[in-house]
């Protein structure tokens, strides 16, 4: 297998030499598994899309690179005790791409456009009552209700500003003109291929020392690899596992390493009558070998799942991996009168490690009688697949899709929320798998009633309790994050949500 990686990754070499490189001077090629359809950050669902917009829009809040909430629009705020009033002085003198002013009155076309309930990010807003222009440069949000991690969902890329101005003009096809206050400027994007932002020669914060970043989708592993040895990438992210001695002792590349909050599991479509049934969610659960799936698919780079989000995310409490157990999950099988198993549709991205780790999936869950073939596709595309499922219609084919998901809150809420409340049924969030469970709503309502921590903490640990035995979904792994780069390339940070940050980038010679 490493060997036929290594061949690929060589004729790559080859072929990708002969193309004329893009970057040259002060231009950086981002190359990665994912692809981007839309570039609205209020209707975007993906990570990676979400990071390219965070260079060129900003929110009130935002986070460095690791992962702690930093002011960026606002340079202060304050809120009440019952966390239900958050008030905001915004930053002065700084204006939108397109020459629109920055101000209150700009927050509050955006964040209306969020509360409208249209778009994939309007959850972020649900808990808004109101929002109160103070002054010019003095918002007020008034809540519903108390919600203790309205601060990190204010942080999310979904909560960034668009200008008032580009939204008049173009509406809903803002997701193809993407006009925000960032180091970045959009420039192009062609489906499927490109996207293309230039540095903004006017941003507040200084200057960009970069003229463009290029984001190319490059799903294949050898290729991403071989265009950066080629120098026609100049950072690949993920880097995969299984070549990364092939890039470890070339002197003119750099791997990153570091851990994530990024979790894979298998959606089960819960609402199927196979599925509906926790014996056999729970029977897949013990016939995955989810350490085969991690060292052969996932090149090693990853942890076996021991909770229902990651251990890096705030009030985590550790349930230990489901173990390995065939003939347990032959026996609830068995008794769920499944002996014979029955048929499904695999669906998964058509990434290298995304494939290869549904494959192995495949193949394991025949020794319990679970069949079927793989549908692979763009990551855009699966993830659009999923969200346009209907609760009428959903429980008609069964199917196992390879999910993953990264709390880009930095939150348990966003953890949790969007991904096992019943209020997260496709489109309004993503429980593509219509999970549905009184006992969990009411856990996660009671993890946000307050900001105090202590109380989030119990609320969170009596989730996690619960959640794991049933099952929604069948458990992998956590991610390690693997990137690559060339040696003169600075200041492109890979976050543990998954994402990056550009605003940095610099080509040193």
């Amino acid at each position: 297998m490493k060997a036929k990686h290594l061949v690929l990754a060589l004729m790559m070499v080859l072929i990708i030499s002969a193309i004329p490189l893009f970057a040259a001077g002060k231009d950086i090629i981002y190359a990665s598994d994912s692809t981007t359809k839309t570039l609205d950050p209020h209707d975007t669902s993906d990570t990676y899309s979400g990071a390219i917009e965070r260079a060129i829009c900003q929110g009130l809040l935002g986070f460095d690179k690791n992962l702690n909430i930093i002011p960026l629009l606002a340079e202060s705020y304050t809120y009440n005790d019952s966390a239900t009033e958050f008030t905001f002085k915004l930053r002065k003198g700084i204006t939108f791409h397109d020459g629109a002013p920055f101000n209150a009155q700009a927050v509050k076309v955006n964040i209306d456009r969020l509360m409208t309930g249209k778009y994939v990010r309007s959850s972020l807003m649900a808990p808004v009552k109101e929002v109160k222009i103070i002054d010019d440069y003095t918002v007020k949000f008034i809540l519903k209700e108390p919600f203790g991690a309205f601060l990190n969902a204010l942080a999310h890329p979904g909560a960034l500003m668009l200008s008032p101005k580009a939204l008049q003009e173009y509406g809903d096809n803002v997701s193809k003109h993407p006009v925000g206050t960032g180091p970045f400027m959009f420039s192009e994007m062609v489906s499927g291929s490109y996207v293309l932002i230039k540095k903004n020669p006017n941003y507040w914060r200084g200057t960009v020392k970069v003229d463009s970043i290029k984001f190319v989708p490059i799903p294949e592993n050898g290729s991403r690899v071989a265009m950066l040895r080629a120098g026609q990438a100049q950072y690949i992210y993920p880097m995969p596992a299984e070549l990364l001695k092939l890039v470890e002792n070339d002197p003119n590349i750099d791997v990153i390493k570091q851990p994530s909050i990024i979790e894979r599991y298998l959606i089960l479509n819960t609402k199927s009558k196979p599925f509906s049934d926790e014996r056999v969610r729970q029977a897949i659960n013990y016939a995955l070998d989810k350490k085969a799936i991690i060292n052969i698919a996932w090149g090693g780079a990853a942890t076996e799942a021991d909770s229902i989000f990651p251990s890096a995310l705030p009030f985590f409490k550790k349930q230990g991996p489901w173990p390995y157990d065939l003939a347990k999950a032959k026996a609830l099988m068995k008794e769920a009168g499944y002996e014979n198993g029955f048929k499904v549709v695999f669906l998964t991205p058509n990434a290298s490690a995304r494939l290869r780790a549904t494959e192995m999936v495949q193949q394991q869950l025949k020794a319990i009688g679970i069949t079927g073939d793989i549908q692979s596709m763009d990551v855009a595309s699966f993830y659009d697949k999923l969200a346009k499922n209907k609760l009428e219609t959903v429980g008609e084919t069964p199917f196992i899709a390879f999910g993953g998901w990264s709390s880009s809150t930095g939150d348990a809420d966003w953890a949790t929320r969007p991904l096992i409340s019943t209020e997260a049924f496709p489109p309004n969030m993503s429980n593509y798998g219509f999970f549905e469970d009184k006992t969990v709503d009411n856990l996660i309502k009671a993890g946000l009633t307050t900001a105090d921590p202590k109380v989030r903490a119990n609320a969170y640990a009596q989730l996690q309790d619960y959640v794991w035995s049933k099952a929604p979904w069948g458990y992998l792994f956590v991610d390690t994050l693997i990137a690559a780069k060339s040696k003169n390339i600075k200041g492109i940070y890979p976050m543990a949500d998954g994402a990056f940050t550009v605003e940095e980038a610099e080509i040193v010679q």
